[in-house]
């Protein structure tokens, strides 16, 4: 199955689980994104290709369920100023393993920090063009906490 791409600004910012075939490669190419923002470490994605020979990259890595540390406001700000590094350069596919906590809240605190919305905006938006967006409680308390 053929990853899927959703927008959460057009031409942008997309977001979606993390690209792991050739054939993910041909869609992200023919939606004309130019950088991978990923959210996850390499180790938590089993099957991937390296996504860098095609793309350019940059990784940080923000801890999802599964990780003991909680995702604190330094790391979801550093994602901010790293995403607002490459964002001019191109479109960019921000994902996580699945696309569903860590990626949907770092497009949540974008639209908050650039586009004046509040969370329960953000939140709503991005339910509406990316189905599967299901961050933890604690991650949404942290869009409380950016200042704009």
């Amino acid at each position: 199955m053929v990853i899927k791409i959703d927008w959460v600004l057009k031409n942008q910012l997309a977001l979606g689980p993390a690209p792991r075939q050739i054939e993910d490669i041909k869609e992200l190419k023919k939606n004309k994104i130019v950088w991978i923002f990923s959210l996850c470490s390499k180790e938590e994605i089993t099957d991937h290709i390296n996504i860098e020979d095609y793309f350019y990259c940059k990784r940080i890595i923000l801890p999802d369920h599964k990780y003991t540390e909680a995702l604190t406001i330094n790391k979801l700000n550093l994602a901010l100023d790293n995403l607002a590094e490459i964002i001019e350069s191109g479109p960019v596919y921000i994902h996580c393993v699945a696309g569903v906590e860590r990626s949907p809240l770092v497009c949540m605190a974008w639209l908050v920090i650039n586009h004046e919305l509040n969370p329960t905006q953000a939140l709503d938006y991005l339910m509406e063009v990316h189905k599967g967006t299901n961050p933890l409680p604690a991650q949404l308390k942290l869009l409380h906490l950016l200042k704009n």
